[in-house]
């Protein structure tokens, strides 16, 4: 597929059905109008994960909105069909092996910082503003005190989102997560 966004511009609901059967990873874009509530013109995000829909979004002058994926269609239908593209999302980093099997359902660890994220987001050039952001609201989430499951309901995200989001926050090596017994996922 190369770095080109791939066109999925025949209609939000249809690229969304062919997407979800083909298991698609990345992120759906397209400048919207007539969105209700938004004056002019404001951009649309749905981010996919084997297809299906982990978060949506509106973005009007750096500001976002999360919305619901029925209105996105529901706007396209009515007013569109609008140019949606699929930009692949980067691949989430490899498991290590101490995370082989989920985390027990028993024990959620508590993840702390090590880091901070603001330099590492400055090298993540090609990532867009809602991937950023997705990171940083996992990120901002973590205070040495909340477990992994208390962030994954306080995050607007998915809990399938909120993982990966972790795992890239473990690469970047921004965050560590002991686990029971003592050991550290770095």
């Amino acid at each position: 597929m190369g770095n080109d966004p791939l066109d999925v511009g025949v209609g939000l609901a249809f690229s969304l059905s062919i997407l979800e059967r083909f298991q698609r990873n990345g992120l759906l874009q397209a400048r919207l109008n007539h969105v209700p509530g938004i004056k002019g013109r404001c951009m649309g995000y749905l981010q996919l994960s084997q297809g299906k829909v982990t978060s949506c979004s509106i973005e009007k002058n750096g500001q976002h909105q999360l919305i619901g994926k029925d209105i996105l269609v529901r706007i396209d239908n009515e007013r569109g069909p609008f140019e949606w593209k699929l930009t692949p999302l980067p691949e989430p980093p490899s498991p290590t092996q101490h995370m082989e099997p989920p985390i027990q359902e028993m024990y959620s660890p508590i993840p702390r910082k090590t880091a901070l994220l603001e330099r590492e987001l400055e090298r993540l050039t090609g990532w867009t503003s809602t991937q950023k952001y997705m990171l940083s609201a996992v990120y901002d989430a973590i205070d040495g005190k909340r477990s992994i499951d208390e962030i994954k309901r306080e995050v607007p995200l998915t809990p399938g989102a909120t993982d990966e989001a972790l795992r890239i926050l473990l690469a970047l090596r921004v965050i560590i997560i002991p686990q029971q017994g003592g050991n550290e996922i770095v």
